[in-house]
């Protein structure tokens, strides 16, 4: 079952930022260590990184690593560690589970229905899925006692795109849902089930993401009824084919067996086997809108690219300039975190800048605690970083990627 053990993950918007670099002309991989320099990072800075990936496989904590810095739909540097499984080194065209990071895709899903006119933000998801006008939030009294009152509003596309739509997220209501209908029944069905469950909040008033940012799983529903067809079809017709993501998939196709990395999951603080290499997440109907997608590094490089160019990729126009800046803008405002807020598909994160105004520093998110995709707007660069660790991974080596990433680029370093 895809996401199994999630509900121990801690969902988080800590995010950092990514700095200055300058035009790297060619692809630069890394191989036991022996670095090339990219122009913009320096070469302790990125041995500092591969340093990281080799420290973690060797002390135990994953078992294989890939991490890649891209520039304009092209890799600039990428490195691996560790086996695919045994006897077979990293590959670093190697094909990931993506989790919430592919909450990107969705959303983009999402706002190429909207240019078309097939769904709009302020519809309501009772439109889409008629369970969904039948909802209550749960509210307690005075004295605590809880009790069902109607909604001051209905749950809209917006809410769904923006996880405020007041849905449970989890406790043992939802995790019955989930574990009922996740890799079993369908998304739309799915969707419909949870409709049937209180409300936590008033739509619109607070940002409720969860172990796994369920809103994204009703927002597939929405797209799959939207479209008459199902995500995987729509993303395939509208998001790879276009863009030529021939390594982007929401089940492992035959022939690429061999792409897949094992997985493990850490129990007693080791790893222990969860699917052996080559063995993807057994093919079913539900397909994940919160976190389905399975990608290469190339892939994710190109994917990302719209997100630098206001929508356009391999010179393809995907998306409408005015979309990529709305998925990219505070869509949380006051309800935002600690000067951290959620756009569509994927947290923002803001500086100050002049006249008292703020700049977009970055765009992205992790996922299962075991994958990172950030795009930098100011420097045009993307960075990922991902190991087959099964939820809640090790989101503290993410993190350090984060900073070496950060390290790499503002330290001078040898010529």
């Amino acid at each position: 079952m895809r996401y199994k053990g999630i509900r121990d993950a801690i969902a988080t918007l800590a995010v950092a930022a990514l700095g200055s670099a300058q035009v790297v002309i060619a692809v630069q991989t890394e191989r036991a260590g022996a670095i090339a320099p990219v122009d913009g990072f320096s070469r302790s800075g990125l041995a500092a990184i591969h340093d990281l990936m080799e420290d973690a496989v060797r002390e135990g904590k994953i078992p294989s690593a890939i991490a890649m810095l891209a520039r304009d739909g092209e890799i600039v540097w990428s490195a691996t560690a560790g086996e695919m499984g045994p006897g077979y080194p990293m590959r670093d065209d190697a094909i990931m589970p993506l989790a919430s990071v592919g909450k990107m895709y969705t959303a983009t899903a999402a706002m190429l229905l909207l240019e078309r006119g097939a769904i709009a933000l302020d519809d309501l998801v009772s439109k889409s899925i008629p369970e969904f006008s039948q909802i209550r939030v749960a509210v307690s009294d005075d004295g605590g006692e809880a009790r069902l009152v109607p909604p001051q509003t209905g749950i809209t596309v917006r809410h769904l795109l923006t996880h405020t739509g007041g849905l449970q997220v989890t406790g043992d209501d939802f995790w019955a849902v989930w574990d009922s209908h996740s890799g079993q029944t369908t998304t739309t069905e799915f969707a419909r089930a949870l409709a049937a469950l209180p409300l936590i909040s008033q739509p619109g008033t607070a940002y409720l993401y969860g172990p796994t940012g369920a809103s994204y799983e009703v927002l597939g529903a929405v797209i799959e009824i939207a479209s008459g067809t199902t995500l995987e079809r729509f993303m395939e017709e509208n998001i790879f084919k276009p863009l030529g993501l021939k390594d982007s998939h929401f089940y492992l196709p035959a022939g690429k067996e061999d792409r897949m990395p094992a997985f493990y999951r850490r129990v007693d603080q080791k790893l222990q086997l969860e699917r052996a290499h080559g063995v993807d997440f057994p093919r079913s109907t539900f397909f994940h809108g919160g976190g389905g997608v399975e990608a290469s590094a190339m892939d994710i490089a190109r994917f990302t690219e719209i997100f630098l160019t206001g929508g356009v990729a391999g010179g393809v126009r995907l998306l409408q300039q005015a979309s990529v800046e709305q998925m990219m803008s505070d869509q949380l405002g006051d309800l935002a975190r600690r000067g951290r807020s959620w756009g569509f598909g994927s947290a923002v994160r803001f500086e100050a800048g002049d006249a008292g105004g703020k700049t977009l520093v970055q765009y992205g998110w992790v996922g299962g605690g075991y994958a990172r995709l950030w795009v930098d707007p100011v420097d045009r660069f993307v960075a990922y970083f991902a190991f087959p660790v099964e939820p809640p991974g090790h989101n503290g080596l993410l993190f350090q990627f984060e900073k070496l990433v950060e390290a790499a680029k503002s330290t001078p370093g040898p010529p």
